[in-house]
């Protein structure tokens, strides 16, 4: 009679050896991506820094595109999340909420300067990367149209003025993170806190005036 194996080893069964291995895969490639660029990233130089078996890394992941990918999609997910949160906890009118949020969003993603490379300058080094980069910027353009809907309590329909002003703040956001991060504007975090607050609320307040000019075709 032949005994079922468990796959556990020292107390650890297979599962969760595997997700040990992604997770120090996943940890190291920000490490290298965040601080020598997406070129420094090889699977040898990877495996040997998250002490990984070559074979281990391609049980995880088909090739570095994809885990580039997914490493870039983790850090957006974690610093939207942050963002709802910090909406839904504050208070008080509706630019404290999208200041609070961009606040949020802002420190998540620059408190460790390894994340920001990542997000605003690696990802043109890759097409893969700029896929999921441009998938990333949909992601919180979708989150501003959902966010903006309950904060200024806009009724149905808006959904051209509300989806291009989205995406002006996303790309704009963006943009200016990318200079900030290069040397390139003259403020420190709290001040570009501040800057991008200013902007968001700003476009967001417009939106009423710019959907109604829409709506009645003397916007075109």
């Amino acid at each position: 009679m032949t005994r079922a194996f468990s796959g556990t080893y020292r107390g650890t069964s297979t599962a969760e050896r595997r997700e040990d291995r992604r997770r120090r895969l996943l940890d190291t490639a920000l490490d290298i991506v965040g601080t020598q660029g997406l070129s420094a990233l090889t699977v040898r130089g990877l495996c040997e820094q998250a002490k990984v078996g070559p074979r281990f890394f391609y049980e995880a992941f088909p090739d570095l595109d994809t885990l580039a990918s997914e490493l870039l999609l983790e850090i957006q997910d974690a610093a939207l999340d942050t963002a709802r949160a910090a909406v839904a906890a504050t208070d008080g009118t509706p630019s404290d909420k999208i200041r609070a949020g961009v606040a949020a969003l802002i420190v998540e993603l620059t408190d460790d300067p390894r994340r920001a490379k990542v997000v605003f300058a690696q990802a043109y080094g890759s097409e893969a990367l700029m896929r999921s980069r441009f998938d990333g910027m949909r992601r919180v353009a979708d989150a501003i149209i959902e966010q903006t809907r309950l904060v200024l309590d806009l009724p149905a329909g808006h959904d051209t003025a509300v989806a291009a002003t989205s995406q002006l703040i996303t790309g704009g956001a963006a943009e200016l993170v990318l200079v900030w991060l290069d040397g390139g504007l003259d403020v420190d975090r709290d001040g570009l806190v501040d800057l991008l607050a200013e902007f968001t609320i700003a476009m967001v307040g417009r939106l009423p005036d710019v959907a109604e000019r829409l709506s009645t075709g003397s916007g075109r």
